[in-house]
C-alpha cells in the first residue's frame, strides 16, 4: 500500500454521513502512513436517480471495486436495511468485513459480528491494523513497548 496505490475501500452507510461514519474516518485519518479511497461517497447523487433499486445498484457496483467493507455497529443499527444489503452484497463478492463495536458499553449484534472477519475496539491503531490485514494480508507486526521506571 503506498500513496499510489490506496487501499479501495466502503463504509457502509445510510446514505449520509452519521455520527459513527464520520468518527469512522477521523480514526483513519489520525493514522499515519495509511492510505486509501473511498469507493462510494454517500452524498454521491445516483445517475439513474434516488429510488431504491438505483442505489442498490451503486452499492453493488461500487463494492465491485473495493478490497475490504468496514462497518461500524451503530450504523448497522440505524441503517440497518441499507447495512444488511451491503453486508449481504459483500458477502457474495467474498469481501473482507471489518466490524467496529459500540462507542460505548453496549453489545453488538451478533448477526454483524457473525458476518466479519474481525472485530475491532475505537481505537485508531486496530481500525487501520485490520483493514490493512483483511485488504491486502499485510502484517503491520506492532508492538506496544512499555517503559517501567525502577
Amino acid at each position: 500500500m503506498s500513496e499510489h496505490n490506496p487501499i479501495k475501500l466502503y463504509a457502509v452507510h445510510g446514505w449520509h454521513r452519521d455520527e459513527d461514519y464520520a468518527r469512522l474516518f477521523e480514526f483513519i485519518e489520525s493514522a499515519d502512513n495509511f492510505f486509501y479511497r473511498v469507493v462510494l461517497d454517500p452524498d454521491a447523487p445516483s445517475p439513474q436517480g434516488d429510488g431504491v433499486a438505483a442505489r442498490r445498484t451503486l452499492i453493488s457496483e461500487a463494492l465491485k471495486e473495493a478490497e475490504c467493507v468496514v462497518c461500524p455497529a451503530g450504523t448497522w443499527e440505524r441503517f440497518n436495511d441499507w447495512a444488511r444489503y451491503t453486508i449481504d452484497t459483500a458477502r457474495m463478492l467474498d469481501l473482507p468485513i471489518v466490524a467496529v463495536e459500540h462507542f460505548g458499553p453496549k453489545n453488538m449484534d451478533p448477526r454483524l459480528k457473525g458476518h466479519a472477519a474481525e472485530v475491532v475496539g475505537w481505537d485508531s491503531r486496530s481500525i487501520v491494523d485490520a483493514i490493512r490485514r483483511q485488504a491486502r494480508h499485510e502484517d503491520t507486526t506492532r508492538f506496544d513497548t512499555i517503559e517501567f521506571d525502577l
